[in-house]
């Protein structure tokens, strides 16, 4: 030990949450999950390991999961994180809001944006120019046990994917397929 290389790594996986069958819009357990995706997607501006970046939910509420979720996210201010109006400020540099986007990019190949993903949007009290915006980017894959990139690219900023599921064995293969702890 004493003549040990010093070596720290750490093994990230592509955190997921799954939302149960039973948690069907109108109940309190579907409006926390969508308070919950939008705090992770907004907090730090996403940037925080732990965010979720893949919502696994059931294939027979995705379509009004994903108005939630837009509609939630339509509520988000972006801007100066001084002004209390704000609820987003911007990444840590442009280099890495250059590099969210194109992640977005990688995972427009097997998912569709439904929200945000655009890069001329309103800031609230800054410059749009010369600050690291992202706008929050909610895609969704129809095909989550065939793709590849919902399981793999990472971007590192307000960007999460809808994976459908039909039954809680294909959720917790989904879930799986992000390969880490925080996965499953």
């Amino acid at each position: 030990i004493s003549e040990s290389v010093a070596f720290t790594a750490e093994t990230d996986s592509l955190n997921a949450s799954i939302l149960g069958p039973d948690a069907v819009p109108g109940t309190p357990e579907f409006d926390l999950y969508v308070s919950e995706v939008v705090r992770e997607m907004t907090a730090k501006a996403g940037q925080k390991c732990t965010a979720i970046r893949r919502i696994i939910a059931p294939a027979a509420v995705v379509e009004e999961l994903s108005r939630a979720l837009s509609s939630a996210l339509d509520d988000v201010r972006i801007g100066n994180p001084e002004n209390r109006e704000v609820g987003m400020g911007s990444l840590a540099s442009q280099g890495q809001r250059d590099e969210v986007r194109a992640r977005i990019t990688d995972l427009s190949a097997e998912a569709t944006v439904i929200y945000g993903g655009k890069d001329d949007f309103d800031v609230l009290d800054a410059d749009a120019a010369k600050g690291a915006f992202v706008m929050p980017t909610l895609l969704h894959c129809d095909k989550p046990l065939s793709s590849t990139s919902v399981h793999s690219v990472e971007a590192f900023g307000p960007v999460s994917t809808i994976l459908p599921y039909t039954s809680l064995d294909e959720a917790i293969e989904l879930s799986r397929l992000g390969e880490g702890s925080l996965a499953e």
